[in-house]
């Protein structure tokens, strides 16, 4: 009985981890009202002040309509982490170990954070960091395997855009996207150090420039 289910695992490992953590979500989505509510997460930040613009668009009023959709877009935005750590392990490892270690976010509820996140702003940066830490591991395996580099180098400059606005919304992640650079360096990746550095830049000034035209101090969102 339960050999289709094992078969369709084995042929198609993400498709299956996808689909238990899409149906995870649906239902703490519909049946847990306190999925994403928790205290530390209603600091003000970028993100609570777009769902109450969503809020006013839609006409939505009431509490329990407003998290709901909070729910929602969390739910959507944890299954891209899901994705992210499955890509990372399966590049580090191989697809079975990564099967595994992904279903921890997968069942994670709470937001995929391995009880470590408990802000929105983290929340929200992690899978940007994470999107670019994958581009740029994936590069460096290319790099590895001998592939010219000059193909990929702008895949760099991706990592960086997605790093850079990873460090905009959650500033704490500065730090990753420090380390990251350092670690190019040290593999004499100089290249590839360069055009992430030039992506982090482009974003951070890009989204300050942003903020300013529409009158927002994105200082007032920063809590550590």
């Amino acid at each position: 009985m339960l050999q289709g289910p094992k078969r369709f695992k084995e042929q198609h490992p993400f498709t299956a981890l996808m689909m238990i953590a899409i149906t995870v979500r649906v239902i703490a989505v519909v049946f847990v009202p306190g999925f994403g509510s928790h205290g530390e997460l209603q600091h003000p930040t970028l993100f609570i002040a777009f769902l109450d613009k969503i809020k006013a668009l839609l006409g939505i009023g009431d509490s329990q309509g407003m998290m709901f959709l909070s729910r929602s877009l969390y739910a959507l935005v944890s299954l891209f982490t899901v994705s992210m750590v499955y890509r990372i392990c399966d590049l580090t490892s191989n697809k079975q170990n990564a099967w595994l270690l992904a279903l921890i976010p997968a069942f994670s509820c709470i937001m995929p954070s391995f009880g470590i996140i408990e802000n929105a702003s983290a929340f929200l940066g992690l899978p940007l960091m994470l999107y670019g830490a994958n581009v740029v591991l994936r590069q460096e395996v290319l790099r590895q395997n001998n592939l010219n580099e000059n193909v990929h180098r702008s895949s760099f400059l991706i990592a960086g855009l997605m790093l850079g606005l990873g460090m905009c919304v959650w500033y704490e992640s500065a730090f990753i996207v420090l380390s990251i650079l350092i670690i190019l360096l040290i593999r004499r990746n100089y290249k590839g150090a360069l055009m992430t550095l030039v992506g982090v830049l482009i974003s951070v000034v890009s989204l300050g420039l942003l903020l300013w035209a529409l009158g927002v101090n994105p200082l007032k969102y920063i809590q550590l």
